[in-house]
């Protein structure tokens, strides 16, 4: 069993974290620093602390889980690190590049890895792409568009990542996920042009963006905004054989926040109504219709956490794609800034 510790109980300890170390075989939730009563109210059985000190000083941790604001992530990790703990860290795992080459090098020397949660490769919606990419059913990609898109007009005062300055916003909440994503599959871009848009009032960071990552021959398009009543579609993919497109969140975060645990064979399980559309050419025909989605799942990042500290497993998320994802983050930044085109 590997003793875990979380740190923070907001919606990422509660809901993204806490409930697969909960129901997972091989960790045992032992502890969650956090402010609130929620956390014992929900897991009577984990302790809870005060302060993240108690957490590091205790030998029994074996992993910390850092569900912080973004500017606490680094600082905390390399503490954890220090005290001999492996370390899961919520995206972005820091705010800078530079940050997260200090963490992944200190782990290196005390010999402790940090896993970063880039979660939503593990969303049915992605594991689908990327099995029709696999199998070449829409012929060489020329474009790619995603968008992650909510109606908040309003911030909530208490909304940490509108109101801090330091890796707020929504570039670095819901980006980092979308340019995962994309690098997972393309690989690093060419050059990146962003616009940042700050359209609530209250808000001291950006509510929405347009992201172009640009490569050879290929269009790759990821936004974001507040203010989408109506979604549009989700993906977007054109090629040179075909397209898929689809609509809806991959269910996993709604049935969390709602306190389902992740169990059963039907976990993950996307609506029919919600598949995807597939219009391409597959072993010579012209086929048109719904592509049942690959139910997601967040518990196989768990299971490669697991496997990576028990049995010495190659980590699935690799340093080279986290400063990828955190370069492109800084030099969107610098294009919406400069309004022009940033060399990767």
């Amino acid at each position: 069993m590997i003793n875990t510790g979380i740190i923070g109980f907001g919606l990422s300890g509660r809901v993204f974290h806490a409930p697969f170390l909960h129901v997972h075989e091989q960790f045992n939730l032992h502890s969650i620093v956090t402010t609130g009563n929620l956390a014992r109210k929900f897991y009577p059985s984990a302790r809870t602390l005060k302060n993240a000190t108690a957490l590091f000083d205790d030998p029994d941790i074996d992993l910390v889980v850092v569900c912080t604001p973004n500017a606490f992530h680094a600082d905390l990790a390399l503490k954890a690190l220090n005290s001999g703990k492996h370390v899961v860290i919520e995206k972005p795992v820091t705010p800078l590049a530079s940050q997260a080459e200090e963490l992944f090098e200190m782990a290196g020397r005390v010999g402790k890895y940090v896993f970063p949660y880039q979660n939503r490769r593990w969303d049915g919606d992605f594991m689908t792409i990327r099995h029709i990419l696999r199998k070449g059913w829409l012929g060489d990609i020329l474009d790619y568009e995603v968008h992650f898109d909510r109606f908040v007009p309003r911030v909530d005062p208490g909304a940490w990542r509108y109101t801090q300055k330091e890796a707020g916003g929504t570039l670095y909440d819901l980006g980092i996920h979308m340019t995962d994503q994309a690098v997972v599959i393309f690989g690093k871009p060419r050059a990146v042009f962003c616009r940042l848009f700050r359209q609530r009032r209250h808000s001291v960071v950006d509510d929405s963006f347009d992201l172009k990552l640009i490569y050879p021959d290929l269009n790759v398009t990821i936004k974001s905004s507040v203010f989408v009543r109506e979604p549009g579609p989700r993906f977007v993919i054109h090629g040179s054989e075909g397209s898929f497109v689809k609509y809806g969140l991959d269910p996993q975060e709604a049935l969390l926040d709602a306190g389902h645990m992740p169990r059963g064979e039907d976990w993950g399980k996307e609506d029919p109504e919600q598949w995807g559309l597939i219009h391409a050419r597959i072993d010579g025909n012209i086929v048109r219709e719904k592509l049942e989605t690959l139910p997601g799942n967040y518990m196989h990042f768990y299971d490669q956490v697991h496997e990576v500290i028990q049995h010495r497993a190659q980590p699935v998320i690799t340093l080279e794609e986290v400063l990828t994802g955190l370069k492109i983050i800084e030099r969107s930044m610098e294009s919406a800034g400069k309004e022009n085109v940033i060399k990767y």
